[in-house]
């Protein structure tokens, strides 16, 4: 199964981790136990620890519980109809246990890990973290290795075969990246109780490895893209080099075979990159205030290698006919199949399997990432007695670096929507933030971004919108007359807080209005 956006999932069905189990005095857990002695056929004796989070564990999953053992006691009163939720894949193992197998991972590091400092960074979390980069990136060919196994095809002999690169598919990407943030957040929300030095070690080594597994991700999906082009290119004759086979008409059809069946390789790459910059804002919030320099700079650098990266991939030509071409084989030679697969809604009907609907949506995600980082460091909620625990100027390191995206984005966002304005449809703009997976434009790929950027506006302090008042006031006039009625809410706020005490205009005269 694969989405047609990185933005919009259609792989709805898949589970979620459980949580983690109660505590042995836990008040469910005693009614529960209570509950269960009171059956004819338990047995005498009180079940032990491990008995009775197994019991509590079969009554919930009999009942159709949500993994919250502590109120088992209720589903146990329930008849012993089991509660049937239709799922399109019942006996997937990705649909079911992926997402809770993955999520013991970081359970065990928020219950035990942390506890082990040192020897647990150094030793057990490569072990998860290999885990999880195997899940949402994959197994690149340099760490491929020769395994013995025994075949019958081979009269039980031991053999030597070589394992296939390995490329999970987009489910165990999404199921992988997803866990990355929720190792973040149990870490985070375990932080207040480490030591200090201790807390800050963690958050380097989680950042340094989700820097290092995006940074994998981005080299792969460029060479697979660098490799799309050229074989497409050498199925036409040109460009055709050395690296990709001989010469010749001979091997050109298989060729082209090959740089179409790379595309979905590829979609799935820009989804893994999608997806790990968007749990990012998961915990921004809290990593902001916690962390060092040196880490952030490290994790802006990916992000701006990603964005950029993105970038230069949706504005190829070639890629874009690749995957025109790709989704006109998928549909057929038919002209009636061709027209009713471009049928959409909401402008978008010639963007559907294109190439910008992905590089656009990871483009934006990782500027969005980028501008909630930088935003969180140069407006700090931070008590006095937290800020002078911090060894930066995090505020200095983060003003200019914010503004000149912040420019960036306001500036071709606006060229975007005055060029491309009249091809969208006006419903598309009903909620901006949620725009971007519909139609493949700058302005609507990139209008959630410009939501969060006019709500950090809103919410500088006047200080700080003074100095940069000469650069943001002529690109706040322009936003004006956007289509959006979402962002020009956001900017009359702006013209209302901000600008209307610098004119002297007071609350009382701008509600008289």
């Amino acid at each position: 199964i694969s989405s047609e956006s990185p933005s919009v999932s259609s792989l709805d069905f898949v589970g979620e981790p459980l949580r983690l189990p109660p505590p042995c005095d836990d008040e469910g857990l005693h009614k529960f136990s209570a509950m269960t002695q009171s059956d004819e056929s338990s047995p005498s004796r009180p079940l032990g620890t491990a008995e009775l989070l197994v019991e509590a564990s079969f009554a919930d999953l009999r009942h159709g519980g949500d993994g919250d053992l502590s109120k088992a006691h209720r589903l146990k009163k329930k008849d012993a109809d089991r509660i049937v939720h239709l799922q399109p894949f019942p006996d997937s193992w990705i649909a079911t246990t992926a997402p809770i197998a993955l999520g013991m991972l970081s359970d065990l590091i928020y219950s035990k890990f942390l506890q082990l400092g040192h020897d647990a960074r150094e030793v057990l979390w490569p072990l998860v973290s290999s885990q999880l980069v195997r899940w949402s990136v994959g197994t690149p060919q340099d760490k491929v290795q020769l395994e013995a196994v025994t075949d019958d095809e081979y009269n039980g002999n031991e053999v030597i075969v070589d394992v296939e690169e390995w490329q999970p598919s987009e489910a165990l990407v999404r199921i992988g990246c997803k866990e990355w943030s929720r190792v973040f957040l149990r870490v985070l929300d375990a932080v207040p109780d480490l030591d200090k030095i201790e807390a800050q070690a963690w958050l380097r080594t989680l950042s340094i490895s989700l820097s290092d597994a995006l940074v994998k991700n981005i080299k792969l999906e460029e060479k697979i893209r660098e490799d799309i082009v050229e074989l497409k290119l050498a199925s036409l004759g040109l460009g055709l080099t050395e690296s990709h086979g001989g010469v010749g008409e001979g091997n050109r059809n298989g060729q082209n075979a090959d740089y179409l069946g790379m595309l979905p390789t590829l979609k799935t790459r820009c989804i893994a990159s999608h997806c790990l910059q968007q749990y990012m804002s998961t915990f921004v919030d809290q990593f902001a205030e916690l962390t060092a320099e040196e880490e952030v700079s490290y994790l802006l650098k990916t992000l701006n290698q990603s964005r950029l990266a993105s970038s230069n991939a949706r504005k190829d030509e070639d890629l874009a006919l690749a995957f025109q071409e790709a989704f006109f084989d998928q549909w057929g030679d038919g002209v009636e199949e061709v027209e009713a697969a471009l049928q959409g809604t909401g402008g978008g009907s010639g963007h559907r399997g294109s190439s910008k609907i992905f590089f656009l949506t990871q483009e934006a995600s990782a500027t969005k990432a980028v501008i909630l980082l930088l935003s969180k460091l140069y407006c700090p909620k931070r008590s006095d007695k937290e800020a002078e625990n911090i060894s930066w100027d995090a505020e200095a390191f983060s003003e200019p670096l914010l503004m000149e995206r912040i420019i960036d984005v306001l500036s071709e966002f606006l060229s975007s929507e005055e060029n491309d304005g009249l091809l969208i449809d006006p419903n598309v703009w009903r909620s901006a933030s949620e725009s971007g997976g519909q139609v493949a434009y700058f302005c609507t790929s990139f209008a959630g971004v410009v939501v969060d950027i006019l709500e950090m506006i809103l919410n500088l302090q006047a200080d700080k919108f003074c100095r940069h008042k000469a650069s943001l006031f002529p690109i706040l006039c322009s936003i004006v007359r956007v289509q959006s009625g979402e962002i020009r809410h956001l900017v009359s706020d702006i013209f209302r807080k901000q600008i209307g005490p610098m004119i002297q205009v007071t609350d009382s005269e701008q509600k008289a209005v």
